[in-house]
């Protein structure tokens, strides 16, 4: 079986450094799970492993947000690490990703923990700078401060990619068959827990019309998700440009009865 060289690894681990730090920040795309895995499947010689598994692993996170000090699963770096390994031992990347890659994005939610807590040492030597008016050690404590959430993805990639792959060769060898087939049932129900995470948030009750359309449009003319997402955008601009011209149009027509009272 071909093994991951050194650079590779390297690729892979920088992206995962620098991905959360683009959340954090300039969101920019690197931190997504489809960009990552698809970048990671690139590096290894196959984009189409590193799409299946980033789009399984997104789509258990459509309605999910890290609000305050909130730590969700890290299916970013997990999706790296799943993309890399599975390509290589040539598993079902939506097994893998309903197995390892879960497993490995929940166990990853205490370096994300790790990561806040250490950040925060930098920032109260930040407010004592800034008690001080120094300027120059509040921009160094807050550069300084991405090193931890930087090390927290970056760090566990690195290690299990160059240590990982006889584990997951082990794993793959031990689990039993009909475990497996669970697992790659599992995968494929993942994405509904995305879209009832979502549809929680969503005025369903409001706008049924275009819950039923969308169940229509999937279930009976088997229209595939991107092709009901482009419908369901031109319903969303519709409904936008009329629930704009409304009050324009109330506005005339108010003024309207002003002037005809005067």
């Amino acid at each position: 079986m071909a093994e991951l060289n050194f650079l590779q690894i390297l690729l892979i681990s920088l992206w995962a450094f620098w991905g959360i730090i683009d959340g954090l920040s300039f969101n920019f795309g690197f931190n997504s799970c489809i960009a990552a895995c698809l970048f990671t499947g690139i590096v290894v010689g196959n984009p189409t492993y590193g799409l299946i598994v980033g789009g399984t692993l997104q789509m258990t996170q459509l309605g999910v947000g890290t609000y305050g000090g909130a730590s969700v699963l890290n299916i970013t770096s997990s999706g790296m690490i799943t993309t890399a390994l599975g390509s290589l031992s040539g598993e079902d990347p939506v097994t893998l990703a309903a197995s390892i890659g879960i497993a490995l994005a929940a166990l990853f939610v205490q370096l994300d923990i790790l990561a806040r807590f250490s950040n925060t040492v930098f920032q109260h030597i930040a407010d004592k700078y800034v008690e001080d008016g120094n300027t120059k050690g509040i921009n160094l404590m807050n550069h300084l401060g991405i090193i931890p959430w930087g090390l927290s993805r970056g760090l566990p990639v690195f290690l299990l990619l160059m240590f990982g792959q006889p584990l997951v060769d082990s794993l793959m060898t031990i689990i039993p068959a009909w475990l497996m087939d669970g697992f790659k049932v599992a995968g494929g129900l993942l994405p509904v827990v995305g879209f009832a995470i979502l549809l929680r948030y969503l005025p369903v009750l409001k706008k049924p019309q275009f819950l039923i359309l969308g169940f229509v449009l999937a279930a009976y003319l088997k229209i595939p998700v991107l092709g009901v997402g482009l419908i369901g955008l031109v319903a969303a601009l519709i409904t936008y440009q009329n629930a704009t011209a409304a009050p324009a149009a109330g506005g005339s027509a108010s003024t309207g009865g002003s002037d005809y009272e005067e």
